[in-house]
């Protein structure tokens, strides 16, 4: 499967599913991941785990989670939009120290405290897709399923990111091209 074909699924998702709360399908595929941790990623798996989220039941939200303030790479947009003459290869992508299933682990978790903190205040606005900065500082512009991952797949596209196979830290790039892709 390419990136194109994974991009038309992740469109016809919308024909499938009820779209839902964002923090809650991210709930569900905190415990995807966790599922299938010792499986080798593939774009299949990725729409597996994804389709499996919009069905199944979200984990628990854990409150040591709000202590998560920052994304675990926070330089990868800027480092790649002020360098746009050059093609950074997937691997390059992730500045984190963090292991490719930690990394995405941790944006996980860091886009669930978010989101659960900004319940009361920022996801009330009804501009938000214009964008809004959480109360840690940090730009969202997508806040339900269907236009985060419709997003960071567009966003992957747009930078002709290339994929030779997949490691996990694909869903934490995912994620958060969606967050903040407009």
């Amino acid at each position: 499967m390419t990136l194109e074909e994974f991009y038309e699924a992740i469109e016809d998702l919308s024909q499938i599913y009820e779209n839902k709360d964002l923090e809650e399908f991210l709930l569900a595929l905190y415990d995807r991941v966790e599922a299938y941790k010792k499986e080798k990623l593939t774009f299949d798996l990725v729409l597996k785990m994804i389709n499996e989220s919009f069905t199944g039941k979200p984990i628990n939200f854990q409150n040591d989670w709000l202590q998560c303030t920052k994304p675990p790479d926070s330089n990868r947009m800027s480092k790649k939009f002020s360098n746009p003459g050059i093609n950074y290869a997937f691997d390059q992508e992730n500045t984190s120290s963090l292991q490719p299933y930690e990394f995405t682990l941790a944006v996980l978790r860091f886009q669930i405290a978010e989101l659960h903190k900004m319940k009361e205040n920022q996801l009330k606005n009804e501009l938000r897709y214009f964008g809004v900065d959480s109360e840690t500082g940090h730009r969202w512009y997508n806040f339900d399923p269907f236009a985060n991952l419709e997003c960071g797949v567009r966003c992957m596209i747009d930078n002709e990111e290339r994929f030779g196979s997949l490691d996990w830290s694909f869903i934490g790039e995912l994620l958060e091209n969606g967050r903040i892709y407009e």
